[in-house]
């Protein structure tokens, strides 16, 4: 609205001027001249709301995905003048996908008191974003000119974290190492010595269950027993240039993340060993809680940057791979080469797993690369071994 008024007021004191040379009316020169005067005046006050001051962004180090998060701005006035209302648009990566985003609420700087400003928004992205530099629009005292100006600020970085996105995935057991297995074993290998007691999760078996602490403690509580062998599950995701399809927050790799983290935290909690290979460099914890804090800050990094295929990424991988593990491949375009590195993999005695996803349920056009649902590329997956699942392309928040 300040800004059509001073359009607004400017026209009229053009038009004035051009009817008081043309009428040699001294009255309406006049006039004109103060309208001239007050649009000046109105800019060089709006000029210098936004100037001399200085900013400190405060976020939160780690969120979630579809979490509101609050981002506090503070401002600094290095300047003794009395100021207008300006706001502060902060230049929050649009790779976020920040929905509910709310604008932060006008501040009138003061000098040398901090005065605090803060808008909201859920992101729907996972990953580690790093921005800086905002913009600050500021207006006279009437409301007639605005003005804007960028300022740099000292970077701050948050990492999202996926959300496990449910999925149901028939698993094949191997030497009973599957995901049969351990469902049947959720309290880490019945049959052995109770270590312990833990919180009921769905799923766990109510023969489990520890009637006499549950009713101490008022929460349902489940035994929990030492396993005398552990499952290993080796997870890859394809992340290869341009293989992440879709858009903002709905796409292959964000899917992919999401059934990734909900598959892992599954598997932990049955009492097997998860292997994010590529994604992870330190050794994992031992610690339930901390390993699924682990996996889902790995989940979190992951981005289709990668030069080398899945196939490739797997052939470089099985080394490091705990032999024995079963491999749960998630691909979503054909790769020539991935067949032959399934080949490889089962050489080694490995159980292979395609988690298939449909390319084309995540694009309106067909540009790029083949879906990996096609029938002739899953069935070479087949004759090179692996068990192939066809993955569901919903379930993201939107």
């Amino acid at each position: 609205m300040g800004h059509i008024a001073g359009i607004a007021l400017t026209t009229a004191a053009m038009f004035l001027v051009v009817v008081a040379v043309m009428l040699n009316n001294p009255a309406l020169f006049y006039m004109s001249t103060a309208m001239i005067a007050t649009i000046g005046a109105s800019r060089i006050q709006a000029w210098l709301s936004v100037r001399g001051l200085r900013f400190e962004r405060t976020a939160p180090e780690i969120v979630s995905v579809g979490e509101l998060v609050t981002i506090e701005i503070t401002v600094w006035s290095d300047r003794r003048i009395r100021r207008p209302l300006v706001t502060v648009m902060d230049n929050l990566p649009s790779r976020i996908a920040p929905t509910d985003l709310s604008p932060s609420m006008p501040i009138a700087p003061a000098y040398d008191i901090p005065v605090r400003t803060q808008y909201r928004f859920r992101p729907l992205r996972r990953g580690v974003y790093r921005w800086s530099g905002l913009r600050v629009a500021g207006t006279d005292a009437l409301g007639l000119v605005t003005l804007e100006k960028a300022y740099q600020t000292p970077p701050v970085e948050m990492m999202v974290l996926p959300v496990p996105v449910p999925v149901s995935v028939e698993l094949p057991a191997a030497a009973a190492w599957g995901l049969a297995a351990t469902e049947g074993n959720r309290g880490k290998g019945h049959g052995m010595e109770p270590r312990g007691t833990r919180e009921y999760v769905p799923g766990d078996p109510l023969r489990h269950v520890h009637w006499r602490s549950s009713a101490r403690s008022g929460t349902l509580l489940v035994k929990e027993f030492e396993a005398g062998i552990q499952a290993v599950y080796a997870l890859l995701l394809q992340r290869t240039r341009g293989s992440e399809i879709g858009h903002g927050a709905h796409t292959t790799l964000e899917l992919m993340c999401g059934h990734s983290a909900y598959l892992a935290d599954q598997l932990v909690r049955a009492g097997a060993t998860v292997e994010l290979p590529g994604l992870e460099t330190a050794r994992p914890s031992s610690a339930e809680g901390s390993r699924h804090q682990e996996i889902l800050q790995a989940l979190a990094g992951a981005e289709a940057d990668q030069d080398r295929t899945l196939g490739q990424e797997l052939q470089a991988q099985l080394p490091s791979i705990t032999p024995g593990a079963t491999l749960l491949l998630l691909v979503a375009l054909e790769e020539a080469d991935l067949p032959d590195a399934v080949r490889a993999a089962s050489a080694t005695g490995a159980q292979v797993v395609a988690l298939v996803y449909d390319a084309d349920a995540f694009r309106k056009r067909r540009p790029g690369g083949a879906s990996a649902a096609s029938g002739t590329f899953v069935h070479a997956l087949h004759q090179a071994g692996a068990t192939v699942v066809h993955m569901p392309a919903e379930g993201l928040r939107s």
